[in-house]
């Protein structure tokens, strides 16, 4: 008996099997063009060799009577220790085999499943053989899971606490490969068990999470699983009570799941709550992505760049109206490399062109609200332009709805004579009234959008502090408010004060949050 536990061990102890490649492969193409096994060395070639993929992706376990013969021959076996290799041999390509990359076709993926739950039942009928089972039989054991179709999702709340001993355990029990589909799902694990948490736990961690999912924390994983990964946190954080901005979470979800405007069957098909596609968190990173590149193009693409706050502050307001937007940029835009620009057109890919016939520097900022066209530029001196979109040009159309990087448009296609309305950037101190509360007068009219923040009144309030009796004080960026010291209640100027929401506190003046 000791010789024979010695024996057990020595062939079957550990649960890697080396083998030349070579006679894998050969083995499989004499299989798969006689669909018959010589003997018993040939059919642990085929076992280990069972999950190979050919260019098409197509593996033994896509061919169902193929894959039967592979089974049936191994249950077959008169001898139990070569039915335990057998079965050991297959599990081995279960674990290697390459079920979230691309290169599988949908029926070796289907063949996988089918080996899975053979797997599971041979495993039954095996260790009922055995007088005593080998360490890898063992950890099979402690980890059945691995043959069911939530195979780690034990490991999930282990790793989300900073223990890896779970699943270091099965790996290294069942000679588990750094490449194996486990470690993924062990990944995708922790960030179900994250989406479990309450937000403020939840909100802890998610850049680290990010960090997992991304694969710049030391785990190389498959361009799908990265998907899966990061729609699970898309769709957990838009779940959150409060759900600031995650400028990493958008840019993740950007370029793993694609542009939410862009591509919205593949953000229906990843992001998902349930059997629906997620139109929460699906909006939630469109309106993300709308205010960045608003932000972008005034700090990046317009004569100011970040002096040019109060057209960035105008703009945002209108985001959650603004259904698409383009970007035709000059030619110092377009070529200018790496950085903040490259990032930009990264963001903007798909909905940028080329802006003909004017300055190298100058750029357009385009946006359809509603039934309108609304146009911006980055030089100086451009005033802003209005078009109805039924009104536009069969070839401002077409540039605008062609999706291609080569697409072009004239400048004086977005500042011609056909528009709805020209406006200035101009304040009008003597009305105190802004460039801004000059549009919203003109735009929520003719739009029919009145975004729930009004814009401020002349920012400096020059006409106010040009006789030098009254003083104005701007405290709102430290979270105060817009104070002129105004003492009278009943003068000319507090019932200008007045009608722009000022409010009085006697002693003090007037005030505006």
């Amino acid at each position: 008996m000791v010789r024979a536990r010695q024996r057990v061990h020595h062939d079957h102890g550990g649960a890697g099997i080396v083998a030349d490649q070579r006679s894998i492969l050969a083995s499989i193409a004499d299989f798969k063009k006689t669909r018959e096994i010589a003997g018993f060395r040939d059919l642990k070639y085929v076992c280990l060799g069972i999950g190979a993929l050919d260019p098409k992706g197509w593996s033994v376990l896509a061919d169902e009577g193929l894959r039967s013969t592979v089974a049936r021959s191994a249950e077959q076996q008169a001898a139990t220790h070569r039915r335990l290799r057998c079965f050991q041999a297959l599990l081995s390509s279960y674990f290697s085999f390459p079920v979230n990359g691309k290169n599988a076709n949908a029926e070796s993926t289907t063949g996988w499943r089918v080996l899975r739950g053979w797997l599971r039942e041979e495993r039954d009928r095996i260790v009922k053989l055995l007088d005593f089972r080998p360490p890898w039989i063992e950890a099979l054991s402690r980890h059945p899971e691995l043959l069911t179709n939530q195979p780690c999702d034990k490991f999930g709340d282990e790793l989300l606490r900073g223990d890896a001993t779970g699943l270091n355990d099965a790996r290294d029990g069942l000679a588990i490969p750094e490449t194996s589909w486990v470690v993924e799902e062990a990944v995708l694990a922790q960030m179900k068990a994250a989406g479990q948490l309450m937000d403020v736990e939840f909100k802890s961690i998610l850049p680290d999470l990010l960090g997992i999912a991304m694969g710049r924390a030391g785990v190389s994983i498959s361009e799908s699983l990265a998907t899966r990964c990061v729609a699970l946190l898309v769709t957990r954080y838009a779940r959150c009570r409060d759900r600031p901005e995650q400028p990493a979470l958008r840019d993740a979800a950007t370029s793993t799941i694609g542009n939410p405007w862009l591509r919205r069957t593949n953000w229906d098909a990843w992001v998902r709550v349930g059997n629906q596609p997620d139109d929460q968190a699906r909006e939630m990173v469109f309106f993300w992505l709308k205010e960045r590149l608003v932000a972008d193009f005034f700090e990046l693409l317009s004569a100011d760049g970040i002096n040019d706050r109060r057209r960035v502050a105008y703009w945002l307001r209108f985001v959650p109206f603004v259904e698409d937007m383009w970007f035709a940029l000059g030619t110092s835009a377009s070529r200018a490399k790496g950085g903040k620009f490259g990032e930009f057109r990264e963001r903007a890919k798909g909905r940028l062109l080329s802006l003909e016939g004017t300055t190298a520097d100058n750029n357009a900022f385009v946006m359809k609200i509603g039934a309108h066209l609304a146009v911006e530029f980055g030089a100086s001196g451009n005033a802003f332009y209005l078009f109805r979109w039924d009104a536009l040009s069969p070839s401002v159309l077409e540039s605008l709805n062609s999706g291609r990087a080569s697409a072009r448009i004239h400048i004086g296609d977005l500042r011609s004579d056909g528009s709805l309305d020209r406006l200035l950037h101009r304040d009008s101190p003597v009305a105190l009234k802004s460039w801004e509360q000059k549009f919203d007068d003109k735009l929520t009219k003719l739009i029919g959008k009145n975004p729930e923040v009004r814009p401020a009144c002349v920012p400096e309030l020059e006409v106010l502090i040009a006789n030098g009796r009254v003083q104005v004080t701007d405290l709102r960026v430290g979270g105060g408010a817009l104070w002129v010291y105004e003492p009278e209640r009943s003068s000319h100027l507090a019932k200008k004060l007045q009608a722009l929401d000022f409010t009085y506190r006697a002693g003090r003046g007037w005030f505006k949050e």
